[in-house]
């Protein structure tokens, strides 16, 4: 019975390395979610709007303008509404990290 006592109550030897990998793991998961997010925020759909902006340079007009605008905004939501998944994955991500930290030996 020496194999099951010395296991009974004791963390098994590979969950520290299992702890450690998925810590690692869930820590690049985490960078990547916060880059995708931040560039999908910052970074404008190229030519999104270019059709009104065309249209209003070339007849001036305040429906042209409106049109713009409009498709402006409508490419800020998009743009929110991608990015809103990435942004939830970055703070899901977060408790597990939390509680898989290395613990301090103080």
């Amino acid at each position: 019975m020496k194999g099951n006592s010395a296991s009974i109550g004791a963390e098994p030897h590979g969950s520290k390395i299992t702890n450690r990998t998925w810590y690692r793991v869930l820590w690049v998961v985490e960078i990547i979610a916060i880059v995708i997010a931040t560039f999908v925020v910052t970074v404008p759909i190229q030519d999104y709007a270019l059709r009104e902006f065309k249209a209003w340079v070339s007849h001036p007009s305040p429906e042209a303008f409106t049109a713009f605008r409009n498709k402006q905004q409508e490419e800020s939501r998009l743009r929110m509404t991608i990015a809103a998944p990435f942004v939830t994955l970055a703070i899901l991500l977060a408790l597990p990290l939390y509680r898989l930290r290395p613990k301090s030996k103080s």
